[in-house]
């Protein structure tokens, strides 16, 4: 059974909210997806001479927070290994 997981970024005291989400098969999809999504955001903040790594992605499937992954570890590959439910 696919879920909507959400997507939210969190930088300091400001929290971004995903307000779509993205139906996916598990958390390991979602926990793919924000990997991809934390790229994307170190690819834009390196071409405007921004630190990369500043933050975190939460991982939400119905406004339960199911994973948090730091931008960080995103940028160095350091990512959990993520267990089906």
């Amino acid at each position: 059974m696919r879920r909507r997981y959400f997507f939210h970024v969190k930088r300091g005291q400001v929290t971004i909210l995903d307000q779509e989400g993205v139906e996916l098969a598990d958390i390991r999809e979602a926990a793919r997806e924000a990997a991809r999504r934390g790229w994307e955001i170190a690819a834009h903040e390196a071409l405007n001479g921004a630190p990369a790594g500043a933050g975190k992605i939460i991982i939400d499937d119905e406004w339960c927070t199911v994973l948090e992954l730091p931008l960080q570890d995103i940028v160095d590959d350091r990512l959990p290994k993520v267990q089906p439910r």
